[in-house]
């Protein structure tokens, strides 16, 4: 029987692997009924039952990473609209 760690884990894990950005996550999160928490103004875990959970250390889940993909994402963008108006600009 899997322990109430393991349950939230497999919820969290669902809803991270489907998040561009911190506050999606978040807002998922709580679609989900899970409730969050901050700490210094940082998603640090996350309410679970009676207990805190803290998302990098308990569930081995950093939401810093979902910042890198968000900027990774927008970087590609703006790379995609230089290549069209270079591409543009050779056509003249």
């Amino acid at each position: 029987m899997p322990s109430d760690k393991d349950i939230l884990f497999e919820k969290v894990r669902q809803v991270y692997d489907t998040s561009n950005s911190i506050k999606d996550l978040k807002s998922k999160l709580e679609a989900q009924g899970i409730q969050t928490y901050n700490r210094n103004d940082k998603l640090c875990g996350v309410y679970y039952g009676k207990r805190k959970f803290r998302l990098k250390r308990s569930l081995g889940i950093d939401p810093e990473l979902l910042r890198l993909k968000d900027r990774s994402q927008l970087l590609a963008r703006i790379r995609e609209k230089q290549d069209k108006r270079k591409s543009k600009n050779r056509e003249r």
